[in-house]
């Protein structure tokens, strides 16, 4: 396959590692997105998704595109419902109409476990519109694609808004972890490299037009994540339960990695448990 991608969203918490791993692979890489990234050795287009003629622009002698911008804060949505089908939905459709007329040969998504579920309200609803966009282009026009259902990447460069990155940063300050509802809600936590590591099985040719999950073999519920958090960093830290103030439309994890749930198509699996990638982690942002 050629070596011209472009990384919608590669500023991005994952998108900045998906890049670090193309890189490696000696790919010529583009990064579009709305903030500049940090690395200064790829080109870099600022713009927006729904500026058409600015994505026909960056498309141009592309060969593969990976599509990671999105609103993605869960907690955000509410207040930006318009924003987010505008982004997640009519973007995808923008740039993926624009990889049609420009016949660029991959196009891969950056979908969501959340879309196994009916929770996450618009977030995951534009997910999942946008993965049937994408299976409908490849029905109506042949367009090949790729999409990559991603649990919950955790790791050095987050937004600092989840709950990893919480606990461990109030952990180390003794201060009380603060779970919303009853703390049973499980998740699927992948290191973020070991994600980007898995999302370029996306260029291969075996994973043409399939939907392949990245997932890690274990689901933590969240109290049982504070409690690993606390031991890791030795703190004296209290778990503390706010019942009343559950998240609307929580989500509970049950998907995990398995041979099976990729199609025998590929061959990748984390290389980081859950406690080995919180320990990378720490070290790395907290130099400890």
């Amino acid at each position: 396959m050629s070596k011209n991608i472009l990384v919608t969203g590669g500023s991005g918490f994952i998108g900045s590692h998906v890049v670090d791993a193309l890189l490696k692979r000696k790919y010529k890489v583009t990064i579009f997105d709305l903030e500049t990234p940090k690395r200064k050795d790829v080109k870099f287009i600022k713009g927006s998704l729904l500026n058409k003629d600015l994505v026909k622009f960056a498309l141009k002698k592309i060969n593969s595109v990976f599509h990671l911008a999105a609103v993605s804060d869960i907690n955000k949505v509410k207040s930006i419902p318009v924003k987010t089908v505008e982004t997640n939905i009519l973007g995808t459709t923008i740039i993926l109409e624009a990889s049609r007329n420009l016949n660029v040969d991959r196009f891969i998504f950056a979908g969501s476990v959340y879309s196994y579920s009916s929770a996450g309200n618009l977030y995951t609803t534009s997910k999942t519109a946008s993965e049937l966009i994408i299976k409908n282009y490849q029905l109506l026009f042949g367009r090949k694609f790729t999409i990559l259902r991603y649990a919950t990447a955790f790791g050095p460069r987050n937004r600092n808004v989840d709950a990893i990155s919480i606990f461990v940063k109030k952990a180390l300050k003794n201060q009380d972890l603060v779970i919303h509802g009853n703390g049973q809600q499980k998740r699927n936590y992948v290191y973020v490299e070991d994600l980007a590591e898995g999302s370029m099985i996306a260029l291969k040719e075996k994973t043409k037009n399939k939907v392949i999950t990245l997932a890690s073999n274990q689901n933590v519920s969240i109290f049982n994540l504070a409690k690993i958090i606390i031991k890791l960093t030795k703190s004296k830290s209290r778990i503390i339960f706010d019942k009343k103030n559950r998240r609307i439309d929580d989500f509970d994890s049950y998907y995990i990695y398995n041979k099976k749930n990729l199609s025998n198509s590929i061959n990748w699996k984390p290389r980081n448990d859950l406690k080995n990638g919180l320990r990378k982690y720490i070290t790395e942002k907290y130099k400890i």
